[in-house]
């Protein structure tokens, strides 16, 4: 099969140089995705390495979770609190195009790395903040996780209300929270870039998990104004031998689930004349479908329903994504290289016409361009990079 995911040619963010001082998983993914787009990506990190370097699952002592959050980068460790340390910051400041950070609010300020500072340095500098809550107000100094903001935010309570019998807030599934911060940092980044290409400005961006996580909870942050009842829950259908979900919308889709469960009666139902009164009913209808498959097998209902044209899904494990057909075909899952050795991984998930997005497969060890780039950008010899490594300032490689 021939690959639609090429990994040579021009990528858009190539000229694009980053200096990445976040850690977990949002400033992470969002700088992850800024080097598969071809952005040279340098990780400032403590002399221990960032945490997740330390987090499961692990392979042969390496992380699998931050080799895939992390290819495609350079690493130099710097002990920020040393005054040396920031000093160096500073001096590689101007050779970059974007900051991108998730300390608490108030600690890059501290190191005297805040974006007054380093815009005094390069004025047309691009830097983003992501916080649980914030930069500013009267929480921004209200310790956040991603957990920390599901619950705070309401997040979790809309969750549990889509629960048959939810009788307590269901344990944390996936970082919602950080991703959506991470994509929204994304996209405001390049925003912020472009503005600075039109208009030779820089600018700081203010990334709230907060701000990003109720912003995405559109339906149900109007219906807690305006409260009708839930119209509709799509969950689970058990069949005779696991679960199915079927999701229907249009007239179409419902003439034909009518017809695929042997109730063409239905059509003329009160209860489902129009689409506002299925959704109205979504339960009753559910509980149709429901009653049709119990008896049947898995693989029967789903065969019969998407010949229907009903939109229905048997529940997978996340295995299956390992061979997926359709993701073969969009050859979405590739290879990277740790100091484990190789590690599948989900590439890019952009996919252009002209240009290429692809992770770059190696995992940087913990400080290993330290040496290169104090020489490469800043021209210290062999003797100073020794002198910072014996004071601390500088570590790993």
């Amino acid at each position: 099969m021939t690959s639609l995911r090429s990994t040579d040619g021009p990528r858009i963010l190539e000229k694009v140089r980053v200096l990445d001082f976040t850690a977990v998983v949002a400033g992470p993914y969002c700088t992850r995705l800024m080097a598969d787009l071809g952005a040279d990506v340098l990780k400032i990190e403590p002399a221990e390495g960032e945490l997740m370097r330390h987090t499961p699952p692990l392979r042969e002592g390496t992380s699998a979770l931050f080799s895939q959050l992390n290819a495609g980068k350079r690493s130099l460790a710097l002990d920020l609190k040393q005054p040396a340390a920031v000093d160096l910051v500073r001096q590689l400041l101007p050779h970059y195009d974007v900051v991108v950070e998730n300390f608490s609010p108030g600690v890059m300020a501290r190191f005297g790395l805040d974006y007054p500072a380093l815009s005094a340095l390069r004025p047309d500098l691009v830097m983003c903040s992501i916080s649980g809550f914030g930069q500013t107000g009267p929480d921004a100094h209200k310790p956040a996780f991603a957990p920390i903001v599901h619950a705070w935010s309401g997040y979790d309570s809309v969750t549990l209300g889509y629960q048959q019998d939810g009788a307590r807030p269901l344990n944390m599934g996936l970082p919602v929270a950080d991703n959506l911060a991470a994509v929204q940092a994304f996209g405001a980044i390049m925003a912020a870039l472009y503005y600075r290409a039109m208009t030779g400005s820089g600018q700081y961006i203010d990334i709230s998990m907060y701000d990003t996580l109720l912003a995405s909870m559109q339906k149900d942050f109007q219906q807690m104004q305006y409260p009708e009842g839930r119209d509709r829950r799509y969950g689970p259908l058990a069949t005779r031998d696991g679960f199915v979900l079927v999701v229907l919308l249009t007239p179409r889709q419902f003439d034909a689930l009518a017809d695929c469960i042997g109730q063409p009666q239905l059509k003329t139902d009160p209860r489902f004349a129009t689409t506002t009164e299925r959704l109205g009913h979504y339960s009753a209808l559910m509980a149709l479908i429901g009653a049709w498959c119990a008896d049947l097998p898995t693989a029967t209902a789903v065969s019969r329903l998407e010949q229907a044209g009903v939109p229905v899904s048997p529940y997978r494990d996340l295995s299956a994504a390992l061979d997926d057909r359709q993701l073969a075909h969009r050859s979405m899952l590739t290879t990277i290289e740790d100091s484990a050795g190789p590690l599948t991984v989900p590439d890019s998930p952009f996919l252009f016409s002209a240009t290429t997005a692809a992770v770059r497969p190696q995992v940087p060890r913990l400080g290993e361009h330290g040496a290169a780039v104090l020489a490469g950008e800043l021209g210290l010899g062999d003797e100073a990079v020794a002198r910072l490594r014996s004071a601390g300032v500088l570590a790993g490689g």
